[in-house]
Parts: structure tokens; C-alpha cells; sequence
């Protein structure tokens, strides 16, 4: 009975933070459909370089934490690149190939703080001012964080992009190819979200993926 009115409290809980969510983004996110499923695999380990400076010249990701992140974008404001991922995710596995590319490292390093932030930490994050700690409870084994950025989807993995402000402004769940990854950067990274749906930018945009 007890187990029971927890995972009760737990879903109303999660129901109440979502309504917030997307009553304060509707406005602003534009969510993309949803690529294929995730297939279990072993992914790479859990460690993160722990580097601040970025180089736009640079040709791999210098990835950060969300807090490292968010403390630069203080000092100096930029948009954020967030990878969501999962360690059993093979489809995030393979978006590191894709992340691997010069051309689309080299610009995400010039326009984004890249952060790399995985859905199972256990670690309490604080994100605009309020703490987000991980679920362990009947379906849910994610961090708070995870849910909110991927607007409660469990799907990965997942690319959310912050704006100056650290609003969400984009967000996509499922695997990209390079040259779909190289549009939602620039789609982002250049303010043309602000002046054009997503499709009619991919018709005009000239990327340099091949």
C-alpha cells in the first residue's frame, strides 16, 4: 500500500512539473518528430574531458558539463548543444560517430557550449535555480534534468539546444546522420529559427557535410 501511494505521489508530481514545463516553453520550443528507437548496446565510459577553453578552430567536441557550461555562458552568453544519452544506448553510441565529424565539431564549437549530459546520473544538478535529482521508481530511472530537457520523453538520444538564456529552444529525440545533424546546428546556431520553419531552412541551407 505504501509502494503504492509513493509511486501515486511520484507520477503526480511528475504530471504537475510537466504542466509547468510546457505552459512556460509552448511558445518558444519547436520539438522535432521522433527518429527511430533506441537499440541497447554498450556505450562509451561516463567520463568527461574537463575543459573549459573552446577553440572554434578545433575539430573534436570539447565537451563540458552542464555546470561548467552554464558558468560560461555567464561570462560570456552562447547557446548550448546538449547531448542526452543513455550508456545502454546504442543509438547514442552511434551519434558519437556522427558528433565525430570535423565540419559539424568545428562549428558546434564556435557557436555552442557543447555539454554531454547523461539521463542515469545519479548526481543532484542545478539547473536555473532549482535542483534536479534522479528517479528510481517503477518506470523511471532517469535525473529530473533528463525529463525536463527532452520534455518528458524517454528516447535517445536526445539533442537539445539552449538559447543565451538557457530557455530551451529546440529539441530532437532519435538519431540524426551528419547531415541532418549539420542543419538543426546551423538551423540554431545562425538565429533562423527565429524567421523560418525547420523545412524551409533545410531547402535553402548549403551545408558542408557531404
Amino acid at each position: 500500500m505504501l509502494k503504492s501511494l509513493t509511486a501515486l505521489s511520484l507520477v503526480l508530481t511528475l504530471c504537475a512539473s510537466r504542466s509547468l514545463a510546457q505552459s512556460s516553453l509552448a511558445d518558444s520550443v519547436q520539438f522535432f518528430a521522433s527518429a527511430s528507437e533506441s537499440n541497447p548496446s554498450t556505450y562509451v565510459s561516463d567520463s568527461l574531458p574537463q575543459q573549459i577553453n573552446v577553440s572554434s578552430g578545433d575539430t573534436v567536441i570539447h565537451w563540458m558539463t552542464m555546470e561548467q557550461a552554464l558558468a560560461m555562458q555567464k561570462q560570456n552568453p552562447r547557446k548550448l548543444f546538449v547531448e542526452v544519452y543513455a550508456t545502454w544506448c546504442g543509438w547514442c553510441k552511434k551519434t558519437d560517430g556522427v558528433l565525430a565529424n570535423a565540419e559539424i565539431a568545428r562549428y558546434i564549437n564556435a557557436n555552442y557550449y557543447p555539454v554531454k549530459f547523461n539521463c542515469e546520473t545519479k548526481s543532484t544538478v542545478t539547473f536555473k535555480g532549482r535542483e534536479y535529482r534522479f528517479i528510481n521508481e517503477g518506470n523511471y530511472h532517469v535525473n529530473e534534468l533528463a525529463l525536463f530537457l527532452l520534455n518528458y520523453k524517454q528516447s535517445y538520444p536526445g539533442i537539445v539546444i539552449l538559447n543565451e538564456d538557457a530557455n530551451v529552444v529546440g529539441m530532437r529525440s532519435g538519431y540524426m546522420d551528419e547531415i541532418m545533424m549539420e542543419n538543426v546546428a546551423n538551423y540554431y546556431g545562425s538565429d533562423a529559427y527565429r524567421e523560418m520553419p525547420f523545412n524551409e531552412f533545410e531547402e535553402t541551407f548549403v551545408g558542408k557535410v557531404k
